[in-house]
């Protein structure tokens, strides 16, 4: 009975070394790239919060609503939140 040899046990355990690698970089790529998206997001906010709050000091009657609205035509969004 003919059998195919067994692949070495080193050649093996370096697939698996070279397949775990990959995994781990597709990962640290994924990871990454939501992280850039949550700065994004992050830097987007803080912009509507601090204009906000500048508007709001020049009124003369608060009205946070207005400020904010004038505060989302000043800065402008990533390209990730619709």
């Amino acid at each position: 009975m003919a059998s195919e040899p067994l692949a070495p046990a080193r050649e093996t355990h370096r697939r698996r070394a070279i397949s775990t690698l990959l995994a781990a970089v597709r990962l640290a790529i994924f990871m990454v790239m939501v992280g850039t998206a949550a700065d994004a997001e992050d830097d987007y906010v803080a912009c509507l919060i601090d204009t906000a709050a500048k508007i709001m000091k020049s009124q003369v009657v608060k009205d946070p609503a207005m400020a904010l609205e004038k505060a989302a035509r000043i800065c402008k969004p990533p390209t990730q939140v619709t």
